[in-house]
């Protein structure tokens, strides 16, 4: 048996895959991540939910907005307080500009295997070009392109102009114009390249799917305590035995729900909640594509909702003791934030299950019987965002 160990480039973090293989297929794979620990869990114990939010968004610079709508979301269950309407209109625009954010940028990690060398120039140009003036949307909400300030408990921490919205949905527009010619753009080049049609000729493994919303997330829609997390050791334990240890220490978690293997993300989305059902590897990224439309006509819906100088935000939150739980549907799926607040009102504990922590089992059963030339293309097309899944450190052996 032939092993291949390889670092995976074009991902959101560090991780490699190590894989068996009989010169053609592989037979089984390892998907080892190697990013330091930053230790957000124990960074905010004994913080102000204040500093929490500010502090979880930068776990990741890719979907930052997303986390802080689930820290948000959990403050706001433990405290008992909800946000006017203005607020959760505004703050659900804010975390599906970030969708459409992060969809893009995975798009353009993905050209090289989705379009043949000679057309990569002129497809990367235009991919920039239009996550730039995505950003500019997501400043003019949300308060920055990257890390927006305006998610606060209660909804969003300041009122959008009405110029600032009516400029945001002219930005839309023509966002979505320029979305539509690099999306025919992107399929019409798929045909050329050997990567492409090899991903529409695999199946995905049949796993059942965990999605809590299509658009923003809802903890009422999944059974948070069905939610199981474990050491990835624990989890292949079976086959620790024929591996070299250096290649299975892994500094991410997995988790399991109802103690399966479950997919999260936007195939999951939209086969929870929409009729989607492509099950080929290319079928994950079609409906990545898919979400984009769909987020980009609801962003527009939502801020046409905004009613002008109506309230933003619950401003009478007193904290205290209590225990929440935030469910938010990020870019690469289902996320879950729980924090306990002590007397003060201040974190006693805090635990953060990210998508890839689901994902990493499906990545890897999905390997199992791939062409070896693409062996790459499998995480890559699953978008693993490795900072938001690294939860060890070896200390000691």
């Amino acid at each position: 048996m032939l092993v291949l160990s390889r670092d995976l480039e074009r991902i959101g973090g560090e991780a490699k895959i190590v894989a068996y293989h009989d010169g053609e297929r592989v037979v089984d794979a390892f998907f080892v991540t190697t990013a330091p620990v930053r230790g957000f869990e124990k960074l905010v114990l004994g913080k102000s939910p204040l500093f929490v939010i500010e502090a979880v968004m930068r776990i990741c610079g890719i979907c930052h907005a997303a986390h802080a709508i689930a820290a948000v979301e959990a403050f706001e269950d433990a405290l008992g307080i909800a946000p006017p309407a203005n607020g959760r209109i505004l703050r659900e625009a804010i975390g599906l500009i970030n969708r459409v954010q992060s969809h893009i940028l995975h798009l353009m990690l993905m050209l090289p295997d989705l379009v043949p060398r000679e057309h990569l120039k002129k497809a990367v140009i235009d991919v920039v070009g239009l996550l730039n003036r995505v950003n500019d949307v997501m400043m003019r909400i949300g308060g920055a392109p990257t890390h927006p300030p305006n998610i606060a408990i209660g909804g969003v921490a300041r009122e959008i102009p009405e110029s600032s919205l009516n400029e945001a949905l002219r930005t839309l527009q023509e966002v979505y114009k320029v979305w539509k010619g690099v999306r025919e753009f992107v399929e019409s080049m798929q045909c050329e390249s050997p990567r492409a049609e090899l991903l529409r000729k695999i199946e995905a493994p049949s796993v059942e799917f965990i999605a809590s919303h299509l658009f923003y997330g809802d903890r009422y829609n999944i059974r948070v305590d069905a939610v199981k997390v474990v050491r990835y050791e624990e989890y292949r334990k079976s086959f620790t035995e024929r591996v070299p240890e250096n290649h299975i220490s892994t500094t991410s978690l997995v988790a399991l729900y109802n103690d399966r293997v479950v997919e999260a993300g936007p195939r999951a989305r939209l086969r929870t909640y929409r009729e989607f059902g492509d099950n080929t590897l290319m079928g994950i990224q079609l409906a990545r594509m898919s979400e984009v439309d769909l987020a980009l006509f609801r962003i527009s819906e939502l801020l046409e909702q905004v009613t002008p100088s109506g309230p933003v935000r619950t401003m009478s939150v007193t904290f205290r003791r209590g225990r929440g739980v935030g469910v938010y549907e990020a870019p690469r799926g289902t996320l879950i934030h729980r924090v306990e607040l002590d007397d003060e009102g201040r974190v006693k504990e805090y635990k953060i299950i990210v998508p890839t922590m689901f994902n990493i089992p499906v990545i890897e059963r999905t390997l199992k019987g791939v062409p070896v030339e693409i062996a790459d293309v499998v995480p890559r097309i699953y978008d693993p965002c490795i900072p938001c899944s690294t939860h060890l450190v070896r200390v000691r052996d």
